[in-house]
């Protein structure tokens, strides 16, 4: 099956627009190299767009960004110090020493600024291994275009501002893809490393390896992806037989018997699905539907990129599961574009050309726009809290829901310890209402709005009520959590000052 996937890159001819800007330049420019650049204006101007779309968000430290940072800085302090650590097996949905580790390297030499950005160049790398890829194998105009599909979505750059592990598996993903391709047992190796540390970083992941494995069979000789799959078994087996007691836990919270951790109707899951990425699934349906005509290798390509696309959807459908929904869906994006792109470029042959496909992205442009806005400010910003103990610090003992955001903006005053409400619910209403008795934390710091857990919501109710009821506590601050919103609020309790 070698090849049959490639096109003859002998028969590529320069596009008229190519000559034609690159003539129109002034003569100082026109060098032998001048065509190669031009070739590339499109796709450095979807990068520059991302990067931009990207960086216009801007928030304080996420809880799932902090939780990463803060358990990095831990392992980094036990291993430099020998420092006890906590356990974090069961919170992380990969190795905990992994990408915590390079987080909080990261966050030590340019703060969260530079884990963002890292995440960032992640997703830019991303973009243009799908280019690469497809037009490594002859597709240079689907490959443009499967690239501005993935740019044009609002997960793809949610995911270029969040400082989590999912930009840096994604481009892994894409690198994987890229190598796979090329010629040779070296570039197997490479593709086989790449693979094997994604399910290192993502338990989760670990269902891309084997579809990306068949899409390397379908493009070189069957050898180099078993060479391949070899190599990626190594990795998540090395780290099962050094850390199985750290990871074992976490294996089994987030993936062999994961439920649900916020509940949601499968007709909101589906309505959240159609903002994020239906057009992107629309035209990459178009696509599984054009490739058969290509021959039955096309139809297997089909096949294995849809069901790529679709893995995680799907497995959040079946489970009810809306946390981490939306950011999610930058992985089935990974997969549906270059479906997406070859169906665009055959449109863009028809009567009209270019207008229906530059229609479809623009309109792709407007949803990516706004689901990436909606997306990021659906997180709460935690700055109005951080302001109302800075301006009245008090050693001692704090509890929040978003203890892990508020102990990393807050890491360089030891005077305050945290603790995270997710552990002190699970514990039972008496175990509650005992913890507010004894007086045991100096501020509880709370919001307003459901969490989305039923579990949780009825501890909050629970923990709220004892506040109130309590003489030893009084509620001294009440802030919106997210901008233009009256309905979630922070609700911060202090204890009161001894007579």
């Amino acid at each position: 099956m070698s090849d049959t996937l490639a096109r003859s890159t002998d028969a590529y001819r320069r596009p008229v627009w190519n000559e034609a800007v690159s003539q129109a330049l002034p003569s100082k420019f026109q060098v032998e190299s001048t065509p190669r650049w031009v070739a590339r204006a499109p796709l450095i101007g979807l990068l520059l767009l991302l990067a931009g779309l990207s960086l216009r968000l801007s928030n304080t430290a996420f809880i799932d960004e902090a939780l990463y940072i803060n358990a990095g800085h831990g392992y980094l302090t036990h291993w430099l110090t020998g420092d006890r650590v906590e356990a974090y097996g069961d919170s992380f949905a990969g190795v905990p020493f992994a990408y915590p580790v390079l987080a909080a390297a990261l966050d030590t030499l340019g703060g969260l600024i530079l884990v963002r950005g890292f995440s960032l160049l992640c997703v830019l790398a991303a973009t243009i291994f799908v280019y690469r890829t497809l037009a490594d194998l002859g597709y240079r105009h689907e490959g443009m275009l499967a690239a501005a599909a993935f740019t044009l979505t609002g997960p793809v750059i949610f995911a270029g501002a969040l400082a989590t592990f999912d930009a840096l598996v994604i481009a892994m993903l894409a690198a994987a893809f890229w190598t796979g391709t090329k010629k040779g047992w070296g570039s197997a190796v490479v593709t086989g490393t790449l693979l094997g540390l994604v399910p290192v970083m993502e338990y989760s992941g670990a269902i891309f390896v084997p579809i990306e494995l068949g899409l390397v069979c379908m493009t070189r000789p069957r050898w180099r992806a078993l060479l391949a799959g070899v190599v990626a078994a190594v990795f998540p087996g090395a780290a099962w037989l050094a850390w199985s007691d750290q990871i074992s836990a976490g294996i089994v919270f987030t993936t062999a018997q994961r439920t649900a951790l916020r509940l949601v109707s499968t007709g909101d899951l589906a309505a959240w699905m159609t903002l994020d990425i239906g057009i992107l699934i629309l035209t990459s349906l178009a696509g599984v539907l054009i490739l058969p005509r290509c021959g039955p290798c096309h139809t297997l390509l089909g096949v294995l990129l849809l069901s790529g696309g679709m893995a995680l959807p799907c497995l959040h459908l079946v489970l009810g599961e809306g946390d981490s929904f939306d950011k999610n869906m930058a992985y089935s994006a990974l997969f549906l574009a270059p479906l997406a792109g070859y169906a665009l470029a055959r449109l863009s042959r028809r009567t009209w050309k270019l207008f229906p496909v530059t229609v479809l992205l623009l309109t792709a442009l407007l949803f990516a726009f706004a689901r990436s806005e909606a997306m990021y400010s659906s997180w709460v910003n935690v700055q109005p809290v951080l302001n109302e103990i800075r301006d009245n610090p008090k050693p001692g003992i704090y509890i929040s829901s978003a203890a892990d955001s508020l102990k990393y903006h807050l890491r360089h005053r030891p005077e305050i310890t945290w603790e995270t409400t997710f552990s002190l619910y699970p514990k039972g209403e008496r175990a509650i209402q005992v913890a507010v008795e004894d007086q045991r934390f100096q501020s509880v710091i709370l919001r307003s709005a459901t969490t989305g857990a039923p579990d949780q919501d009825a501890g909050q109710a629970v923990l709220l009520q004892a506040l109130r009821d309590s003489p030893y506590y009084e509620l001294t601050a009440s802030m919106p959590a997210r901008e233009h919103s009256e309905t979630d609020m922070w609700l911060v309790f202090n204890r009161k000052l001894s007579n």
